[in-house]
């Protein structure tokens, strides 16, 4: 059975396929319209909003979002603050959600697009480990944040 969507963009009735990407911070699915056009959409954690990968909070997005809600079995109704972190030559542009679990101090990293890239933890004795998780989309972010992204959390003392 397909899951089918009816979006209304600019009072025209598009008809999209959408499949359900698990994801432990997003509400996520792959959203392939009948133009052929195709992205992910997920919510955004600061806020709860829909973002269109890659182009932001649009009015796509919000359609979109609107009606894939009640197709997930499971809500989000807690926001998480994020810092930014930019590098002035724009290499670097990541966001973290930063908390305490026991011993470790956990951070959920961000790509610029607001998309959950990985969790950094930060054992006590100051060695990191990163997890990633599985059921994703194939999604190309450059895989430099693995070791970057705990190095500039260490040399700014985030």
């Amino acid at each position: 059975m397909d899951n089918i969507i009816y979006v209304n963009v600019d009072e025209d009735i598009r008809v999209a396929n959408f499949t359900i990407i698990d994801h432990p911070f997003h509400l996520m699915a792959l959203v392939k319209f009948e133009d052929g056009y195709a992205n992910v959409f997920f919510t955004d954690v600061e806020s709860g909003k829909w973002v269109e990968q890659d182009m932001g909070f649009t009015r796509l997005a919000e359609e979109t979002g609107n009606q894939l809600t009640n197709h997930f079995k499971y809500g989000f109704t807690e926001y998480k603050p994020l810092q930014w972190l930019y590098k002035p030559d724009g290499k670097y542009c990541f966001a973290f959600h930063k908390y305490i679990s026991g011993d470790y101090e956990v951070y959920e990293i961000y790509h610029s697009n607001r998309r959950h890239m990985f969790t950094a933890i930060r054992s006590s004795a100051g060695l990191w480990q990163v997890i990633l998780f599985s059921g994703e989309t194939v999604w190309n972010y450059d895989k430099y944040y693995y070791d970057e992204a705990p190095y500039l959390i260490d040399v700014c003392k985030l």
